[in-house]
């Protein structure tokens, strides 16, 4: 499918030769690097294949041929469902780069719009009254694409839903947890059994804590509890949560966070967190941006281990640059 689509758009393409992507399949002829959309571990059933890092895997391709001054990669052509690109097209316009994201039917390739943000979604009221209920019970208050949810240390414990047309606060870590919990304490479980549950993943999630598995979840929201709580630790005054570019799909992956700082010299920036060495975490980062105030200073936090070479081209690559801190 990818070789027919490139010998179709490219007719000086005579030879290609397959690139090694991870998860991705790739292509690359001459200057040019071609890539299917669809991961090789995309689930057969979706409707919608996620296209998530296809497009950071793409770029750190570029960053490295740039970075070793060897061959370097002049075009990049993403080819997948429509469906899936929308948010893919939208984040590749914030590199000055010839990057094209396209629709297959057959052998032909029709570029795929970039998807608008989502509209912004304001809590019922009901369910920010529940918010004061996590709020009491010792958890932060997180309000996503218009969810009420409460976190300890950056971990959801907590979320309010609609059931029946009535607003119901639904304790657990993801929804299994809470249906568990539901089951077992029933359905007027309320602020002293949510406490409880804040201060079991608490004494958890708290620094220097032994590994368990309520602390290898959402690192990147822990570090940016931590920042929330001593913003002076990356030069701002104060840092509030605020939603991401996408609703997060789960709470098992890792998915960057964002929030916005006004900093110690009186500017305002996005912040976005990372745990691990994340591709997407740029592009991410900018659609954060461009979301929550596209004039503002755009920061990367990430512990500096993961912060490499390839990265900080990718940050520097963005027509308004982006600045990687360690905090």
């Amino acid at each position: 499918m990818l070789w027919a689509a490139i010998r179709a758009s490219d007719t000086d393409a005579t030879e290609a030769t397959d690139v090694d992507l991870g998860r991705f399949v790739g292509l690359r002829t001459a200057d040019a690097l071609w890539l299917a959309a669809r991961p090789l571990t995309a689930d057969p059933g979706a409707a919608t294949p996620s296209a998530t890092g296809v497009l950071g895997t793409a770029l750190t391709m570029v960053a490295q041929s740039h970075l070793r001054n060897a061959s370097p990669i002049a075009r990049v052509t993403i080819i997948g469902e429509a469906e899936s690109l929308g948010v893919v097209a939208r984040q590749a316009a914030y590199f000055p780069l010839d990057i094209e994201i396209c629709a297959l039917s057959g052998t032909k390739l029709t570029a795929v719009t970039p998807a608008p943000h989502l509209v912004r979604r304001e809590p019922a009221a009901a369910h920010l009254e529940l918010g004061n209920t996590v709020r009491t019970a010792g958890a932060d208050v997180v309000i996503e694409h218009g969810v009420v949810a409460g976190e300890v240390q950056g971990l959801e414990v907590a979320r309010v839903i609609d059931e029946d047309g009535v607003a119901r606060l639904r304790i657990g870590v993801g929804s299994h947890d809470r249906e568990t919990f539901r089951m077992l304490h029933g359905d007027d479980a309320g602020v002293d059994q949510l406490r409880g549950v804040v201060a079991h993943v608490a004494q958890h999630r708290a620094a220097g804590a032994p590994a368990h598995p309520l602390n290898r979840l959402a690192p990147e929201r822990a570090l940016r509890a931590a920042v929330v709580a001593d913003p002076a630790c990356i030069a701002a005054r104060v840092v509030r949560i605020a939603e991401p570019p996408v609703p997060r799909a789960n709470l098992k992956d890792s998915v960057p966070c964002a929030a916005i700082a006004q900093m110690i010299d009186g500017d305002e920036a996005v912040v976005v967190f990372t745990a691990g060495v994340m591709v997407d975490a740029v592009p991410f980062a900018a659609d954060a941006r461009d979301r929550l105030n596209a004039g503002a200073r755009l920061l990367i936090v990430a512990d500096s281990r993961n912060v490499l070479p390839t990265q900080q081209r990718l940050a520097a690559m963005l027509s308004q640059p982006a600045t990687f801190v360690s905090a």
